[in-house]
């Protein structure tokens, strides 16, 4: 057979009616570097938005027939915030902005012309997503967990992402991604999202207080989230509240000690670990936001207000009474009860391991309720041990845990703080170690006796 004769033979095969041999035979793979060029000319002629521009982590899937090339896809970064997305996972600011590179957005999808027929669209698609978690993590070092996509409401019905499993998912707001991965331009061309779970964990691992360690590599731990983790008037009174915490420093004439706490609480709710954590948070801020919090006029005159340096936190922070600001704390935190999510997890942190406090935090988001020092000397295992038992039980007697349950980690498994739970009408779920033999061994004898709380096999 002739070369001609050959590439006729092809073309009339892949051709073939729905259901043919040829889309079985279809075979996805990810695009080499050299293959770059061909792609975007592909993309240019043929996508009626054209190549686009690569943003972030990109990669490109190639469907082929026996080597020939009958479909293109290109992923690249999720979109920044979509409320029906957030919706749907069950995600709070907080979590998107850290596990957002764990979703990963379908860019283009092209059938090519040469090669269009029946139900091609949707076995390509679907190949490519079943292959899209091991070809990301081939070139990033990560399995996405979730995709999603748009299409145009004026132009296409989005049919083969429907027949590939896909979900719709609300209507966008009208806005595209422009050259910089943070900046949207308004097109007014609203589009239907899909979305599209890459694992069946996916909810578990894009809310799980801790993220798994094989997903680690895709979170941003240093985001330049703007979002505010409590809305405008819970912001003000606190502020207002912080404002009267007595000011330790000398030289008070530039910030003023309600701004620069307030600062300070919003960035450790949002998830910074230390000051310069903190004090970047504070830089990416909008302008509205700035204004909430009372930042100063920029310098000369330029519109706009100026974030806290690091040197003003810093200052500030090494001079305060961590009891004072915790009691100005706990009061503000008692007067919104109801407002805030109500925390049961106990939790003892060291700050640059010299202050231990001690915290209840939300189970779901973390925030806390109620927070108190443990211990004021040099990190030490017996400093640790004894500040933040005897600061838990001040917690169980000063705060409000009727009806709860409070859960701790072994550490908090002995007598008196069980006693004093119960007696301030909660209930505990504190962890059990093999260090304290009797209890371990009565606990097993007891697990193996009673029923379990799910079905089980032995």
């Amino acid at each position: 057979m002739n070369k001609k004769a050959e590439v006729g033979d092809k073309e009339n095969r892949l051709r073939q009616e729905p259901g043919g041999a040829a889309l079985k035979e279809l075979e996805v793979r990810a695009a080499q570097p050299g293959e770059r060029d061909r792609v975007r000319e592909l993309l240019g002629k043929e996508h009626y938005l054209g190549a686009g521009r690569d943003v972030g982590r990109t990669l490109v899937q190639v469907v082929h027939h026996r080597g020939r090339w009958v479909a293109l896809l290109t992923w690249g970064p999720a979109a920044i915030k979509l409320v029906d997305r957030e919706e749907m996972i069950g995600w709070t600011d907080q979590q998107r902005a850290q596990r957002l590179g764990l979703v990963v957005q379908n860019r283009r999808f092209l059938v090519l012309s040469e090669t269009r027929m029946p139900n091609l669209a949707s076995r390509a698609l679907g190949l490519s997503v079943r292959a899209l978690p091991g070809h990301w993590e081939d070139k990033h070092g990560f399995k996405p967990v979730l995709a999603e996509t748009f299409t145009d409401i004026e132009s296409f019905e989005g049919t083969c992402y429907k027949a590939a499993g896909w979900e719709p998912c609300g209507i966008s707001k009208g806005f595209g991604r422009e050259h910089r991965w943070d900046f949207y331009r308004e097109h007014k061309r609203p589009k239907k999202l899909w979305l599209k779970a890459l694992s069946r964990n996916m909810r578990a691992i894009l809310c799980a207080m801790d993220v798994p360690a094989n997903y680690r590599a895709g979170v941003n731990a240093e985001t330049p989230e703007r979002a505010l983790p409590l809305k405008k008037a819970q912001i003000e009174s606190l502020r207002e509240e912080l404002a009267q915490v007595p000011d330790p420093r000398r030289n008070n004439a530039t910030w003023r000690i309600g701004t620069l706490l307030t600062l300070v609480c919003m960035g450790l709710l949002a998830g910074r670990k230390n000051l310069a954590e903190i004090q970047r948070f504070g830089q990416f801020l909008t302008g509205q936001q700035r204004e909430w919090l009372r930042f100063l006029p920029k310098r000369g005159g330029v519109a706009g207000r100026r974030a806290p340096s690091y040197q003003a936190l810093y200052t500030l922070m090494k001079s305060l009474d961590p009891d004072v600001l915790a009691t100005a704390l706990n009061g503000w935190l008692a007067a919104h009860h109801g407002t805030l999510p109500r925390a049961l997890a106990l939790d003892g942190k060291y700050v640059r391991d010299l202050v231990l406090t001690l915290a209840f935090s939300e189970h779901e988001t973390g925030a806390p309720v109620a927070m108190t020092i443990a211990s004021k000397e040099p990190k030490t295992e017996k400093a640790k041990t004894e500040g933040e038992l005897t600061a838990a039980k001040r917690l169980y007697q000063n705060t409000d845990i009727q009806g709860a349950t409070i859960t701790a980690d072994a550490l908090h498994c002995e007598r008196e703080s069980m006693h004093l739970v119960v007696e301030n009408g909660a209930d505990f779920l504190f962890q059990l170690k093999s260090n304290q033999p009797t209890a371990f061994g009565e606990a097993v004898k007891i697990a193996a006796s009673a029923a379990p709380f799910l079905p089980a096999t032995r």
